[in-house]
């Protein structure tokens, strides 16, 4: 993006900021009650309605000294954060209702939980911080004091004439004093504003950003504030693939790109469009990454610390289909409702209304982001039941990074057949030294290369490329150099090939150089019922089956089990994986094997007999 000169940014912006500057360009309330009575947001306001008026009942929840410190005695982030975000959740949700009712009861009950949260003594959770904390060395910003700001000040804008001067007073007043004054002394000692590989860098600057413009714009060191964050979200953007994906995955890529779209917004509106960060190809780029990434029906994929479900802001691909009016958009939008995954209900998500774009899938089947090194290929866009490969290289010190070069998904029926694991519980130990023991995050939890029980290392310096990507009307080939991602007292060289035949299958053939008579095994994590002999294994689910064949007899199969996984995902608590077993024979092995879907034993055999042939 083009990130004016101060002077420049100076001159386009317009002061003074007349409220609620949210509305601009969007109407007024009566604009935001008449949408919350159609479509979706007549169903979710009837959810919202109903907590509203628990919330007008119970008490507000407390968050004490000693909840706070649990984190520190115990490593749980769940019993603090859980009601330090409901809190936030229920302001703003009782001042939707309030827009939608015009009841003063939730306006005042919001009011109740604003001045909760401006009586915390830090609005940074303990997972960010280091003990002790003394309120003259508190400079820091984190993801969620500086989404506590946005939030803050999104309703001291909307409810700028309905909430009482004193509470818009102290509103202002914390929103400076916990993130404001804290990043016009000490922009650059926040870690994020130079870590732009991060989502924490466009998270922050993105919720700072915002909260600025709403509530402090005339303060006289502000634009040289809003200047800082511009240039940093311009750092931010550019680390992103040019093929519009985000490392880390599309849940944050959704968390971090979000709050550069509401900035976006509001940085249009603040200087009458002179100043549109939406113009910027990278943004437009990744506005489809959700596509690509989406695994029907209900899946993602999900390398890294991703959710298998998919990560869902329907404000953010509102206003991407709104810019872009991109057909795909639209398409992945339409797959979501019938999924019922197209909930949301949050105040931007009012804000901005859907256009009227045709939704179509994209033209082409596949998608290679070379520069974070994943392919994404799938047999048909239109059949929820296509196989679909995704393939990963990368290094081993990527942002929420797993031990995972070369790792894959295989897709089809609705399932993923050979998974990835997702993402773990958040606590201490899972950000600690101890990370990469937990399987989830660690090489033993992922579909690799192992050579007498020892996989890749951590660290930069361990990466993985992918060499060859050659596509035919009805099979491609990939190729990954493995090398690189393993210490070289495990292997001196290994490669990994898949060759997808659509809707044949896949097959897969790992080649490594050891040492001689070393043990080799290539792990496949699996999700479905198994059935198992020695030859092979069936893994299957209601809508159909996948058959794993290793190509040669000398291949042994085993079955593991990982027990007891901490997990977001419950189902994956006791994870199945199949072993393929061999030695390397003068310092060389080969493990090659068929994966095949099929719903019935002639759709197995034809398809089996088909991706045995030689090229």
């Amino acid at each position: 993006m083009q990130v004016p000169c101060l002077s420049e940014l100076k001159e386009a912006v317009n002061l003074p900021v007349h409220h609620p500057l949210l509305l601009v360009d969007v109407g007024d309330m009566e604009t935001l009650r008449d949408r919350m009575r159609r479509g979706r947001w007549k169903e979710i306001m009837k959810e919202k309605l109903k907590s509203c008026d628990r919330a007008l009942k119970n008490p507000i929840p407390q968050l004490p000294r000693s909840l706070y410190d649990d984190y520190f005695r115990t490593g749980r982030r769940r019993p603090f954060e859980n009601l330090y975000f409901y809190r936030r959740r229920m302001a703003e949700d009782l001042a939707l209702a309030y827009i939608y009712t015009g009841k003063t009861e939730y306006l005042d009950r919001c009011r109740d939980f604003i001045w909760a949260i401006m009586e915390e003594f830090t609005w940074i959770i303990p997972a960010h911080v280091s003990l002790p904390l003394s309120p003259k060395t508190i400079t820091r910003v984190d993801l969620f004091s500086s989404g506590t700001a946005m939030l803050l000040a999104d309703l001291w804008d909307l409810l700028h004439n309905d909430l009482d001067r004193e509470t818009l007073d102290w509103i202002h007043y914390n929103i400076l004093r916990h993130v404001l004054i804290p990043l016009r002394d000490h922009f650059y000692e926040q870690w994020w504003a130079k870590g732009y590989h991060s989502n924490w860098c466009g998270v922050c600057c993105g919720n700072s950003g915002c909260a600025l413009i709403l509530t402090a714009l005339d303060e006289p060191w502000a634009l040289e504030l809003l200047h800082k964050i511009l240039q940093s979200v311009d750092s931010f953007l550019s680390t992103a693939d040019p093929e519009g994906a985000w490392v880390e995955g599309v849940g944050y890529y959704f968390y971090g790109f979000s709050r550069i779209v509401y900035l976006a917004d509001l940085l249009f509106k603040v200087t009458e469009g002179r100043l549109d960060i939406l113009e910027d190809p990278i943004i437009k780029a990744t506005a489809t990454f959700p596509v690509w990434t989406y695994l029907p029906p209900r899946s993602q994929v999900n390398f890294g610390d991703t959710g298998s479900t998919p990560s869902v802001y329907p404000d953010v691909l509102k206003r991407f289909m709104n810019r872009y009016q991109i057909p795909s958009i639209a398409w992945y939008i339409e797959r979501l409702k019938e999924e019922n995954l197209f909930r949301g209900g949050s105040i931007r998500d009012l804000l901005w209304a859907p256009s009227d774009v045709k939704p179509a899938p994209p033209e082409q089947t596949f998608k290679w982001y070379r520069k974070i090194g994943v392919i994404i290929t799938r047999s048909s866009w239109t059949d929820m039941d296509a196989p679909i490969l995704a393939v990963k290289a990368g290094h081993n010190d990527e942002p929420h990074n797993h031990i995972d070069v070369g790792q894959f998904i295989y897709h089809c029926y609705g399932n993923n057949f050979i998974r990835d694991l997702g993402v773990g519980v958040y606590d201490r130990a899972y950000f600690g030294p101890k990370r990469y023991e937990n399987p989830i995050c660690g090489a033993e939890g992922h579909n690799l290369i192992f050579v007498n029980g020892k996989s890749q290392a951590a660290g930069r310096e361990y990466e993985g490329k992918i060499v060859d990507y050659h596509r035919e009307a009805e099979w491609e080939r990939i190729k990954l150099d493995l090398t690189k991602a393993y210490p070289s007292d495990v292997l001196s060289e290994a490669t990994r090939t898949f060759l997808f035949f659509k809707y044949d299958g896949l097959v897969l053939i790992d080649e490594v150089k050891c040492a001689e008579n070393a043990s080799v095994e290539t792990r496949l994590h699996l999700k479905g019922r198994i059935h198992y002999t020695p030859s092979s294994v069936d893994i299957s689910v209601e809508n159909g089956s996948v058959h794993v064949e290793p190509e040669s007899a000398l291949i042994n199969i085993e079955i593991g089990t990982h027990e007891g996984l901490r997990t977001r995902d419950p189902e994956a608590a006791d994870a199945q994986y199949i072993r393929l077993l061999t030695h390397a024979a003068e310092g060389s092995a080969k493990i090659k094997v068929y994966i095949v879907p099929y719903r019935t034993k002639e759709e197995l055999e034809t398809r089996l007999e088909k991706i045995k042939r030689p090229l």
